[in-house]
């Protein structure tokens, strides 16, 4: 790639905020009275921060899981009881890079590895 900017030649580097390579992978298993998990992966490679190539972030797996059971309880109504774990490896990564940040703020800081669940109720009109 042929890039130059403010006098700085950065021609030839990687892509800046680009993962070269990611991996998403997805399990999900129901039975028929309605009891329900799903396991995701995510790999994201190390990505560019800045222009120049300087600054990368870490590599990062990623693993979320959710159990839970859904169920018709009448005619247009749908319980759903769920329980689930993000970052279930307690990965640190960021949430979010602010590219070519001003005083090398590249990262958002992603929640450690937590836990959710609920239930939700929906009614069809």
């Amino acid at each position: 790639m042929d890039y130059q900017k403010e006098g700085n030649d950065y021609s030839g580097n990687e892509l800046t905020g680009v993962a070269p390579h990611t991996v998403v992978s997805v399990i999900k298993a129901k039975t028929e009275p309605g009891f329900y998990a799903n396991l995701s992966y995510n790999f994201t490679d190390e990505i560019p921060l800045n222009d120049a190539n300087t600054v990368y972030s870490n590599a990062y797996h990623l693993v979320q899981s959710r159990i839970g059971f859904k169920k018709e309880l009448f005619e247009n109504v749908n319980i759903d009881a769920y329980f689930g774990i993000d970052n279930l490896l307690d990965e640190k990564y960021s949430l979010g890079n602010d590219l070519n940040a001003f005083g090398d703020r590249f990262y958002q800081p992603a929640a450690p590895r937590n836990w959710f669940g609920g239930v939700k109720l929906n009614v069809e009109f």
